[in-house]
């Protein structure tokens, strides 16, 4: 996405990717945390006034989204979702109707031809599994990255060593 994209970043937290980006001149970006713990601490580290000229920060729940339908371009997710399908516990039934409807309510805000950009390490298959799933109820995505090998045009390949990056367009 380019720098007047809208973005959000679900599950912001301690993570100092909206900084950057922001510092880098994007300046549309949205982002919210479950944890008011994690919305002060995005807070502190964003200073007053990257925060003031946000377009939003706030605590919600990925489950149900305080955004109107096709609000956004692009989503930056670096590990929320790992998070939802982990926070059922042992009770799998559970965690796969949370991550779900998460991924139902990013259909439900991203604008067709914007992208998810998915950052998983501890839950790939759930969450690959949770986008298939709802392809198939809505066809509403298609899988640009499917984190394996990736080569360039010019040649350069790159894997997925720590995480697995998955992408997903919104059609």
């Amino acid at each position: 996405p380019n720098s007047n994209s809208t973005i959000l970043i679900p599950g912001i937290g301690n993570d100092a990717c909206i900084r950057d980006m922001f510092d880098a001149g994007y300046v549309h970006l949205s982002a919210f945390d479950y944890a008011p713990e994690g919305v002060e601490c995005a807070n502190r580290m964003f200073g007053p006034e990257r925060v003031e000229l946000m377009d939003d920060l706030r605590v919600a729940d990925a489950r149900s989204l305080p955004y109107g339908d096709v609000s956004f371009d692009a989503v930056l997710e670096k590990g929320t979702l790992d998070s939802i399908y982990l926070s059922g516990g042992k009770d799998k039934v559970l965690s796969k109707k949370h991550l779900g409807m998460a991924v139902s309510e990013l259909a439900r805000v991203v604008k067709e031809g914007g992208i998810v950009f998915s950052v998983t390490a501890a839950c790939v298959d759930a969450v690959q599994l949770a986008f298939d799933e709802c392809n198939e109820l809505k066809g509403c995505w298609r899988q640009i990255r499917d984190g394996g090998l990736y080569m360039t045009d010019d040649g350069y390949t790159s894997n997925n060593v720590d995480a697995t990056m998955l992408v997903w367009e919104r059609i």
